[in-house]
């Protein structure tokens, strides 16, 4: 999507040209590309511009400073990511057990909007995940459990704006789950078993919910965790574009693949603090769980379920809903 040639040449200058979101995600991370437009919201909050640096990760540009602040500008074509984001940071600050960021400023600078944050202290879960103890992980699995529960309890008046519409959501997904899964790469054996997967999982799947405020992002990468008496303990929770109203089975998807990835302790430890009982834990909550899993609107398993080798053991969807969730074994 190029810039306006229309406008004014000094403002045409603040955002470099690009071809679609493809061409902004090949520039995104380029700080030099962006460096007019980051001067530009410095100079109107009065921000220093010293030690910026851009984050590498993300959808967006996300730029910090010295002064422990964070940029986040957002192309025109994602302005309901922002809108999100906003919400729900509104919504969260304050109101959970755990940090999140502080909305400093919130403009736009033409055509983009954007963030001024607070930067949270710590190191990403998905950094420090490889080396914590088995101890380690379980308290971290039970932490995002509890986390999850109280903001599943916020009140969701005034966030109508990012309700998913479930119902209709969960159509429209259906009809292009398929066709989704075989562009992601998934090995076309499981593709192709996707239609009578999702015709047994039916009646199982979540309908006419109330919904409740979900993240999308409690997943590694979204997580802060700090050194805490001689452990990681998760401090921090980051990044809420991908924030929405729906059923809150969905907010599980991400620990579940990310993290417990197939452990019958991890999982314990994660849905307990989520509220579900030893009981709850069936087959019927493993089949509902893949089900959303292939229907999540950015569902990509390769990239997203950290159980080594999984393609290769798995002949089935049934299979895998197993070997993710093994309290759902026949």
């Amino acid at each position: 999507m190029p810039t306006d040639p229309s406008a004014p040449p000094g403002d045409r200058a603040l955002f470099p040209p690009f071809d679609g979101p493809g061409g902004f995600d090949r520039i995104r991370a380029d700080l030099g590309a962006f460096l007019p437009a980051i001067r530009a919201v410095c100079e109107r909050h009065g921000l220093t511009t010293s030690g910026l640096s851009a984050f590498e990760r993300g959808t967006n540009v996300v730029v910090s400073n010295d002064a422990g602040q964070i940029i986040k500008l957002f192309p025109p074509f994602l302005r309901h990511q922002f809108e999100a984001e906003r919400l729900a940071l509104a919504r969260f600050h304050g109101k959970v057990p755990v940090a999140t960021p502080e909305i400093l400023r919130e403009a736009e600078l033409d055509g983009w909007p954007y963030l001024v944050l607070s930067r949270l202290p710590g190191r990403t879960l998905e950094e420090v995940w490889p080396a914590l103890s088995g101890a380690e992980r379980v308290e971290a699995l039970a932490r995002i459990g509890e986390i999850m529960r109280a903001a599943h309890a916020l009140p969701t008046g005034g966030l109508e704006s990012i309700d998913l519409g479930w119902d209709a959501f969960v159509e429209r997904q259906i009809a292009g789950c398929e066709g989704r899964h075989r562009r992601m790469g998934l090995p076309e054996h499981l593709v192709s078993q996707i239609p009578a997967y999702l015709a047994s999982a039916r009646p199982l799947l979540p309908t006419s919910v109330v919904p409740v405020l979900l993240t999308g992002e409690y997943t590694p990468e979204n997580l802060l965790v700090t050194p805490t008496g001689g452990a990681w303990r998760l401090t921090g929770m980051i990044d809420f574009a991908d924030a929405c109203l729906g059923p809150p089975e969905v907010d599980l998807l991400g620990p579940c693949l990310f993290l417990a990835a197939g452990s019958a302790d991890l999982l314990r430890a994660f849905l307990g603090a989520c509220g579900y009982r030893i009981t709850d834990l069936s087959p019927a909550l493993g089949r509902k769980l893949m089900a959303l899993a292939l229907l999540h609107r950015y569902s990509n398993l390769r990239y997203q379920l950290r159980i080594e080798g999984w393609e290769s053991q798995v002949s089935s969807l049934s299979e895998l809903e197993q070997r993710i969730w093994p309290f759902s074994a026949r």
